[in-house]
């Protein structure tokens, strides 16, 4: 099964979600929009937390803090099972710099968010970012 790391950067003082704009999409979902959560697999041996807070710096330039898992879902892409771990971390530091595969990126209010981001309905977003929230209080 290949785990995939799904990463939810939040700016809390600006009550923002940093979202990603891949042209082509991940994982070969092209179809499902240009507009995702910084993504990537796991390779074996490596943390998950850590490789959270690489996708964040590699594809987006921001340094997250007080990463927490917020959500696991199973699904098919691509024929192939993937386990997806969410992560939610609160932006630290860095300036957004997009990094391949990412071209662009939006720092948006839920509400501003798109329908659909990635594999991810803006509602289900909406409830990651409340649960990372309860979690950090």
């Amino acid at each position: 099964m290949v785990v995939r790391v799904d990463v939810l950067p939040l700016a809390l003082e600006l009550r923002r979600v940093v979202i990603a704009e891949v042209i082509g999409g991940f994982h070969g979902q092209a179809q499902l929009g240009r507009w995702w959560l910084p993504s990537g697999v796991l390779a074996d041996g490596e943390q998950p937390s850590e490789r959270a807070a690489a996708i964040a710096r590699e594809q987006l330039g921001l340094e997250l803090e007080g990463l927490v898992v917020v959500g696991c879902r199973a699904e098919q892409v691509g024929g192939a099972p993937h386990l997806a771990l969410v992560f939610a971390g609160a932006v630290a530091g860095g300036e957004p710099a997009p990094g391949a595969p990412v071209t662009g990126f939006a720092a948006r209010t839920l509400a501003e968010l798109p329908d659909q981001v990635g594999f991810y309905h803006r509602d289900v977003i909406e409830v990651l970012a409340a649960r990372y929230e309860r979690l950090r209080a």
